[in-house]
């Protein structure tokens, strides 16, 4: 037998009183921490109790009453935080069709019954090996995501885009695009932040030391844009006094914004669509070829598909853009960020103004939670900013905000209330994750950022019971 030390934790499902005890006793006895379920349904409680430890190996019996070990099997390897647990599937029947059965449903390795006891302690030392050598791999893809996320700033695009689940999956998508040179087309209603998110993938990419350069396409009549993305020579047209570099040209080694890319005309696209394949153009007026070498990030608050088919965008340049999408939610749709937000506007209007204000009061941010906010996180900002420099205290109170959120009819949550608090804000953002998870809470409070444990607690507290 082994040392008397704990060598990992087996879970033990078998209905059999004289099979099951004599297991757990076996193994115990061989420095493992054993635990004995007598059906399915006894195991699934005890994998699923967050203040049990998740066992290393499961011992399946194939006959149990209820649901069968091969069901069993079956439903947790579709399970995702159990789906890697070795099982060693019991069984009385030896045919090859059974045995090929047993691991088709989900079982890694087979014992017939009756076993001996020291086959059975070298297949469970085998599986353990193999568990831990995944359990090492596992630790340490986490570890180098971790030590990755800390180095190029994971924290600091989580406190600037917020934390909320679709922020989160932005925060990671801009890191794992952080070595890519690849365009990318933001969407999102106006005030969302598409510039911010685009500094954000710049200052993380391996250009973050070259120019970041902005143009609005809208702001920019036809003739101009052209000349103001491709610059002139002088005399090119009235005005030309001098000749002028572009943005292509300024952004070199860098990146270039074009904001608002719904607005540009066709023939602006056509030229523009050169410049991205061939990395080329001609100043207007000009007769000299000049290379560039600019990433493209590109934004819309349109629908450029729906423009591709009326004809108004072109479909290859909007497949050149369109690499990497990023999708931002407009803020009514992510409330849960509007504390951290908040908080990073507080900190910056305290320095910018001299002032000293700490937070807002709960009655306060009752009123921020309500309002609907049409103008997104700009309108937010605004918000704050007006807030802080009327306040008299060190705390914003209702009467510091803006009068459309003190006196706003409109319901934030789509319901027929006009007022709701912060706690069923939390309890209704948790039934909607919870919901898009199917209810599976390994998922949803890896969704949240939070621990199982934690989600229970929220549960419980507000009463939120899976649909039978």
């Amino acid at each position: 037998m082994n040392d008397l030390t704990n060598q990992g934790h087996v879970l033990v499902v078998e209905d059999d009183t004289f099979n099951g005890p004599f297991t757990t006793q076996l193994l115990r006895a061989s420095g493992f921490k054993a635990d004995l379920a007598e059906s399915a349904e006894q195991a699934l409680q005890l994998l699923e109790n967050t203040d049990t430890s998740t066992p290393d190996l499961i011992l399946l019996d194939v006959n149990l009453p209820g649901m069968d070990g091969l069901e069993m099997a079956s439903k947790l390897k579709a399970h995702p935080e159990f789906q890697y647990i070795p099982i060693i599937i019991f069984t009385v029947h030896n045919t090859l069709e059974f045995k090929i059965r047993g691991l088709n449903s989900g079982g890694d390795d087979y014992l017939t019954k009756p076993f001996e006891p020291d086959e059975l302690l070298a297949r469970v030392n085998a599986m353990m090996r193999i568990r831990r050598l995944y359990q090492n791999i596992r630790y340490e893809r986490s570890e180098n995501r971790r030590l990755t996320q800390t180095l190029d700033g994971f924290g600091k695009l989580g406190n600037l885009l917020g934390r909320s689940p679709r922020m989160r999956a932005i925060c990671d998508l801009i890191l794992d695009i952080s070595s890519s040179d690849s365009n990318v087309l933001i969407h999102g209603e106006s005030g969302t932040g598409k510039e911010v998110v685009a500094k954000a993938i710049h200052q993380q990419s391996i250009r973050k030391d070259g120019p970041f350069i902005v143009v609005n396409c809208a702001a920019y009549a036809e003739t101009l844009l052209q000349s103001e993305l491709f610059g002139h020579e002088k005399g090119a047209f009235t005005g030309a006094i001098r000749a002028k570099k572009g943005r292509f040209e300024q952004a070199n080694g860098g990146v270039l914004f074009l904001d608002e890319i719904g607005e540009i005309s066709l023939s602006t696209q056509v030229v523009l669509l050169r410049v991205i394949q061939e990395k080329r153009f001609e100043r207007v007026g000009g007769e000299a070829t000049i290379s560039t070498d600019a990433r493209i990030i590109a934004a819309t608050n349109k629908d450029l598909k729906k423009g591709m088919a009326q004809g108004t965008f072109r479909e290859d340049l909007y497949w050149r853009l369109n690499v990497i999408n990023i999708d931002i939610p407009p803020l009514r749709e992510r409330k849960e960020d509007i504390p951290q937000l908040v908080n990073n506007f507080v900190d910056g209007f305290n320095q910018r103004l001299g002032k000293n204000v700490r937070k807002f009061s709960q009655e306060a941010m009752d009123l921020i939670f309500q309002y609907h906010w049409p103008g997104n996180v700009r309108q937010l900002e605004n918000a704050v900013e007006r807030s802080i420099v009327l306040c008299k205290e060190d705390i914003i109170r209702p009467d510091d905000l803006p009068e459309e959120l003190r006196h706003s009819d409109f319901s934030y949550t789509g319901t027929s209330s006009p007022r709701t608090n912060l706690e069923t804000l939390e309890r209704e953002h948790i039934k909607s994750i919870l919901e898009q998870c199917r209810w599976n809470k390994y998922r949803a409070a890896q969704l949240m950022g939070i621990s199982r444990s934690t989600l229970y607690s929220k549960m419980k507290k507000h009463e939120l019971i899976e649909p039978a």
